[in-house]
C-alpha cells in the first residue's frame, strides 16, 4: 500500500473523517512524509526535542467544554531543547495569555505535562529531516468523567500539528484541540 494512502486511512481512522469525500486537510497534506521509519531504536527524547525546537506561530483551535463551541486562538509557541513549550496567545485587544508545559519522552511513554498522567507510545516514526508522527495513547479526566486520549505530534518540513482527541468508554473521538504551527523564520 502506497505511503500515502497508509497515513490517510490512519488519520482516517484517528480523527474520524473521509479523507476520501473532501480534499485533505493541511494536516493530512503534511502527513505524506516520504521514507518514513522506525526511529524508536534512537535517542528518543533527544531526536523529538531536535524535530521540535524551534520558535512557531500558527492557532490554537479547541472545543470549549461549557459551550461545545469551536475557538481560534492566534498562538505562538517556543519550544525549546529540552521539551519545554511556552505558549503566548492572542486571547482579544489587549488580551494576552501565557502558558508553559514541561514534556518528558522515553521512547515509550510520552508525559505532555500539566498534570497528565504519562501516555504510551503506539506510533513514533521519522526520517532524517526531523519530519515525524508520533501518536500517544492513555486516559485521563475531563470534567469529572474518566476518558481515552490519543495525542498526536505530527512535523513535517516547517510544518508542526499537535493535536489531543478525548472519548468517553464505547463513544466517538472528539477533537478537543489542535495546534497548527509554521516554523518562524
Amino acid at each position: 500500500m502506497p505511503l500515502f494512502c497508509a497515513l490517510a486511512l490512519l488519520f482516517s481512522l484517528l480523527f474520524n473523517v473521509s479523507v476520501a469525500a473532501e480534499p485533505p486537510p493541511s494536516w493530512a497534506q503534511a502527513a505524506t512524509v516520504p521514507e518514513v521509519s522506525d526511529i524508536t531504536h534512537a535517542a528518543p527524547s533527544e531526536r523529538l526535542s531536535q524535530a521540535l525546537a524551534g520558535q512557531w506561530r500558527g492557532a490554537l483551535h479547541y472545543r470549549d467544554y461549557s459551550s461545545d463551541k469551536a475557538v481560534t486562538l492566534p498562538t505562538t509557541v517556543s519550544i525549546d531543547d529540552g521539551l519545554r513549550f511556552a505558549f503566548t496567545y492572542d486571547d482579544g485587544p489587549g488580551k494576552t495569555v501565557q502558558s508553559s508545559e514541561q514534556w518528558s519522552f522515553d521512547g515509550v511513554a510520552l508525559n505532555p505535562g500539566k498534570a497528565s498522567e504519562p501516555l504510551q507510545v503506539s506510533l513514533y516514526r521519522g526520517n532524517e529531516n526531523g519530519d515525524l508522527i508520533l501518536v500517544a495513547l492513555g486516559s485521563g479526566v475531563e470534567n469529572g468523567q474518566a476518558v481515552e486520549l490519543r495525542l498526536v505530534v505530527l512535523r513535517r518540513g516547517d510544518t508542526l500539528t499537535i493535536s489531543r482527541s478525548s472519548r468517553l468508554p464505547e463513544q466517538e473521538w472528539l477533537l478537543r484541540h489542535v495546534y497548527r504551527l509554521t516554523a518562524r523564520r
